[in-house]
């Protein structure tokens, strides 16, 4: 509990606000994809996937900016993000066998890797502007 309250002390409350309302949005529009075909879904919770990553790095966007704008980086990046969540079910199936003991490593080292890809991209999208 401590460690939380420490952590949610270097947050404002208009960015912590912010960030969820872009999350629930970003929830919102992965839903109405999902309701047309579960395909369409998944591209765009593969095209969305940025966006609190950029929120972070530029809490001057609005949600709607940050989303747009994690679906122009992700252009050409999908089919790699898309290997990626593969790869981490498929570890989190194998997890699940060792009585979720291997979860400790797992999950930060699914961010970990995440925050290493936001950086690539990032970089490569910089790199095209």
């Amino acid at each position: 509990k401590m460690l939380f309250t420490g952590y949610i002390g270097y947050i404002s409350k208009d960015f912590l606000s912010r960030i969820l309302t872009t999350l629930l949005l970003q929830g919102l529009y992965v839903y109405l994809w999902t309701l047309v075909l579960i395909v369409p879904g998944i591209i765009k919770t593969l095209s969305y996937a940025l966006t609190p990553y950029i929120l972070r790095d530029f809490p001057e966007l609005s949600g709607n900016k940050a989303i747009e704008l994690s679906m122009a980086m992700m252009q050409g990046h999908k089919m790699k993000l898309l290997t990626i969540y593969l790869i981490y079910i498929i570890c989190y199936i194998f997890c699940f066998f060792t009585i979720v003991i291997l979860d400790n490593w797992l999950i930060p080292s699914f961010y970990a890797t995440m925050a290493n890809f936001y950086e690539q991209v990032k970089s490569e999208y910089r790199a095209r502007m």
